[in-house]
């Protein structure tokens, strides 16, 4: 693709920008993702190198192949040019295979050690019910909430179909995520005081279904809320921001 990109334009590519989740060693470009069903194959791998190595002639200095989380890339797109455009200081989720998150604070990420902000912006490792917020606020997490529903284990969109139809046991489960997901970020409100929460990922496509208790903890507390039509592009506008 880069090659494709780069046919019209000058003999070498400028740069390279690449938003992952986390674990990985964003300042190495090595990726040490394990046992999420996705990325198994590049566990250790040296991504600057391989680019490099691939581009050949085209490849851009290694200080031009850069690399970030998937959801600090969310939350600079969301900063630059989403809801949360002229906010002092807000929090991005979004909520897929995990619960990806990062803290804004003025036209940047919030520095390690800002009051409030947990160590890396991560929320996903918080202890929360009986385990962390990552078990519980995720795909998986509403999976095992509908198995304890509904016997049976559906994704967000298969939830939404049955909900439509006026199941009303897939409207209580919903229900009941959106309790879980105020609960899992009010403790975030209330530490790091944002002035705008930004949510995206896919399970977020049927916040009308389950986001009404969110919605009233950020009315109580004056913050912003606002759910992303479309996570992807946000994250690619906050690459450009690196």
């Amino acid at each position: 693709m880069v090659r494709t990109l780069a046919a019209d334009a000058p003999a070498a590519v400028g740069g390279v920008r690449m938003a992952f989740p986390g674990p990985f060693d964003y300042e190495r470009g090595i990726c040490l993702l394990q046992g999420l069903d996705k990325y198994d194959a590049l566990y250790g791998v040296d991504l600057r190198a391989q680019l490099a190595r691939r581009l050949g002639d085209l490849a851009p200095t290694p200080g031009d192949i850069r690399f970030v989380n998937d959801v600090a890339a969310f939350a600079l797109g969301e900063l630059a040019f989403g809801g949360a455009a002229g906010s002092g200081r807000s929090l991005a989720v979004c909520i897929g295979t995990g619960c990806g998150s990062a803290f804004t604070l003025g036209r940047g990420l919030a520095p390690d050690g800002t009051p409030g902000v947990p160590p890396d912006g991560y929320i996903y490792s918080a202890p929360f019910l009986d385990g962390c917020i990552d078990d519980y606020i995720s795909k998986r997490g509403l999976m095992v909430l509908c198995r304890q529903c509904l016997g049976q284990e559906l994704e967000g969109a298969a939830l939404a179909e049955r909900c439509a139809v006026g199941d009303a046991a897939a409207a209580a489960c919903f229900a009941r995520f959106g309790l879980r997901l105020r609960d899992a970020l009010e403790p975030f409100l209330t530490d790091y005081r944002p002035d705008c929460l930004c949510l995206g990922g896919q399970i977020t496509r049927s916040f009308a279904r389950f986001g009404k208790p969110l919605e009233e903890l950020c009315a109580g507390r004056g913050v912003a809320l606002h759910v992303t039509a479309d996570t992807s592009l946000r994250a690619l506008q906050g690459l450009c921001r690196i």
